[in-house]
C-alpha cells in the first residue's frame, strides 16, 4: 500500500518540519506502537494553499492508498484566515474523506500588540474553524503529537475496514443474530 499523503499548506517550513517529525517517516517516536508504522505511513508534502484541492484530486486518482483518504494541515494567521477558511470548506465538500487540521500561527499578519495570549487567541475564529469540521486546531508544533495519534487511528480504522468491510463485520460479530440482507 502506498503512503497516504499528508499535505502541509504553510508559508514557512516550521509546520512542515514539525509534521515530518511527528506524522511522517520520522514519527516512530510519537507512535503508541512503533512497529505499526511499517505498513501504514504518511508522505508529508509541502504544498501551496491554492493547490491543495488539485493535489488531493491527483493523489486520489493515481495512488492506491487507503480508501482515497488524505490529510491536510493548514497554517492560519490573522492575514489569511478568511482564505484558509474558504479552502477548508471547499475541501470538506469536494473531498469528504480528507481529514483536516489547522495550525494557528500568531507570528505573521498581526502586530504584537494585537495578538492575544495563547489561551484566548481569536475565540470567535476558533469557533468558526471548528464549525467547518476540522479535526484539531494546533497552537504549537508540539501539538502535532496529538495530530499524529489521530492520523494513526484513522489509518488503522481504514485498514481494518479494508480487511473486513463494515457490512460483513456486523454479520460476523454475533453468530446467533438474524441475517441482514
Amino acid at each position: 500500500m502506498n503512503p497516504v499523503p499528508f499535505y502541509v499548506a504553510a508559508t514557512n517550513r516550521r509546520w512542515f518540519n514539525a509534521a515530518r517529525r511527528f506524522v511522517g517517516a520520522f514519527a516512530h517516536a510519537a507512535a503508541d506502537d512503533p512497529t505499526a508504522q511499517t505498513t501504514m505511513t504518511c508522505d508529508v508534502r509541502a504544498v501551496d494553499a491554492s493547490y491543495v484541492r488539485s493535489a488531493i484530486a491527483t493523489a486520489n486518482q493515481t495512488a492506491k492508498h487507503a480508501n482515497g483518504q488524505g490529510f491536510v494541515l493548514w497554517e492560519m494567521n490573522a492575514a489569511n484566515s478568511s482564505a484558509v477558511s474558504l479552502s477548508i470548506a471547499q475541501v470538506a465538500v469536494s473531498h469528504h474523506d480528507v481529514l483536516q487540521f489547522v495550525a494557528i500561527d500568531r507570528s505573521a499578519g498581526a502586530p504584537l500588540a494585537a495578538t492575544p495570549p495563547v489561551g484566548t487567541w481569536s475565540y470567535q475564529l476558533r469557533l468558526m474553524i471548528q464549525e467547518l469540521g476540522v479535526a484539531m486546531i494546533a497552537d504549537r508544533p508540539e501539538d502535532l503529537v496529538q495530530v499524529a495519534r489521530i492520523v494513526q487511528q484513522r489509518l488503522l480504522l481504514s485498514h481494518d475496514k479494508k480487511v473486513l468491510p463494515f457490512s460483513q463485520s456486523e454479520r460476523i460479530t454475533s453468530p446467533s443474530a438474524p441475517k441482514v440482507p
